[in-house]
């Protein structure tokens, strides 16, 4: 009589692997990449540096956290970063550092060169290492995952703006503006405003599942960049989401929209009167110094922009433009851009160029600028070719404003992550293209190929 032998399936305790431990196995990729990528985020969104600095009065306090994230990523998914936009940032960062530290004068600096070595060397680090993650991402759930983690964690960094009040009692190093402006975990409430405009854009682009928690949240970001009273926050602000309605608009909305319009160009003509109308109600309780700053916003709409209405910002940029003419085709070096020694001294500090291509040219002169404006004019060329180009080019928008009007942006490390995550998609973007361009994917559907949606 033959033997039968009966095959059993492995199970559990043969040693065979689980499902989830099948999938990581086929995807190449450690749970520890993940974690990295999102601990990373959130360091960086939430300014845990800063929140230690001023609750604790203990600086750099998680910087070895950013570094070993980004080691971790850099060496995983690094590789996945490279693109065009990519190469000529990051070309654009190194030549900047290169040629400011040879030109570097310490009576033209009230930093040491080191400082800005420092700083700009962790953010080619931070944009490197998420911008790798975010391009090996496969399009669907993990992408998708990922981009409303990060979409959460700028709501809970606007929404820490609400708290200041609670915040600032537990400050030890309290912001010097905490009187009349709000800014939650950051010192600076320019800076507040910034990364909740990155939260409206990124809840736009990526609506909750409910109706009333997407208005909610909507709102929650909006009055949080109102009430950092930051000017170029609130003219971002009116720009998205009036950029959203336009796009949105069906049917009777669409009347709605041209009849609003005809209205604004009307309105344009003397925006002052009617904001004043509003800042002068009772209910609010604005002081001299909070009406002020609404007003330049709807002065700066109105076409004026001049030393009064960028609080002084044109000044700075005479600065660095006729030094930047003295020193051409170089620069003044590190720090002389960051710092304008002899222009505008507010609180006992120099105040700087505001404005980073414009810090970029002062500081090392014509050579990094031409590679950052190409970065930039590739960066945007590429973010029309992926799924999520809606998202990309919306948070461009406000990284550009951000970077013409502040002369840190690429030391700030929300900004980094934002940056990374743009560039991450370019170059998923890219990478999908070049396997279009494959024989094999010459039949695929044009979603497949290219990496966008109809």
């Amino acid at each position: 009589m033959p033997l039968i032998m009966r095959m059993r399936k492995p199970g559990i305790g043969d040693g065979a692997p689980s499902m989830p431990q099948a999938r990581r196995r086929r995807s190449g990729r450690s749970p520890w990449v993940d974690r990295a990528a999102r601990i990373l985020v959130i360091v960086c969104v939430l300014n845990l540096n800063g929140v230690f600095d001023m609750m604790f009065d203990i600086g750099q306090a998680v910087s070895l956290i950013i570094l070993a994230t980004s080691l971790v990523l850099i060496a995983t998914t690094g590789r996945r970063a490279w693109s065009p936009p990519f190469s000529l940032l990051i070309a654009a960062i190194a030549s900047y550092l290169i040629l400011g530290w040879l030109l570097y004068d310490p009576a033209a600096s009230v930093e040491p060169a080191s400082k800005y070595l420092q700083s700009y060397f962790n953010s080619i680090l931070i944009i490197w290492a998420l911008a790798g993650y975010v391009a090996s991402l496969p399009q669907g759930r993990r992408l998708d995952g990922f981009l409303k983690f990060l979409r959460n964690s700028f709501l809970v960094a606007a929404a820490s703006v609400w708290m200041s009040p609670l915040l600032y009692q537990y400050y030890v190093n309290l912001p010097f503006s905490a009187q009349q402006r709000m800014g939650g975990v950051f010192a600076n409430p320019n800076e507040a405003a910034a990364a909740s405009c990155f939260a409206v854009a990124l809840v736009l682009a990526l609506p909750l599942r409910f109706r009333v928690l997407q208005f909610a949240a909507v709102a929650m970001a909006a009055g949080a960049v109102i009430m950092t009273f930051s000017k170029g926050g609130i003219s971002m602000l009116v720009i998205l989401l009036g950029w959203h309605v336009v796009r949105h608009a069906r049917g009777v909305g669409l009347v709605a929209i041209v009849l609003t319009s005809l209205l604004a160009l009307v309105l344009v003509q003397n925006p002052r009167a009617l904001v004043e109308t509003v800042t002068d109600l009772p209910l609010l309780e604005l002081d001299a110094s909070q009406k002020d700053r609404i007003l330049a916003v709807a002065d700066i709409f109105g076409g004026e922009i001049d030393e009064r209405t960028t609080t002084g910002r044109t000044v700075l940029w005479d600065f660095v433009i006729e030094r930047a003419l003295h020193d051409f085709p170089l620069g003044s070096g590190l720090g002389s851009a960051h710092h304008i020694v002899g222009g505008i001294l507010e609180l006992d500090v120099w105040q700087g160029a505001h404005n980073t291509f414009l810090m970029v040219w002062g500081e090392s002169g014509v050579i990094p600028l031409l590679l950052l404006v190409s970065a930039m004019v590739a960066v945007v060329f590429a973010s029309l070719h992926h799924a999520h180009r809606s998202l990309g080019v919306t948070c461009l928008f406000v990284l550009l404003v951000v970077m013409m009007s502040g002369h840190i942006a690429l030391a700030t490390r929300y900004h980094n992550v934002m940056l990374a995550v743009v560039l991450g998609l370019s170059a998923n973007g890219i990478h999908r293209m070049r396997r279009g361009s494959h024989p094999g994917m010459q039949n695929a559907q044009p979603q497949q190929r290219y990496g966008y949606t109809t």
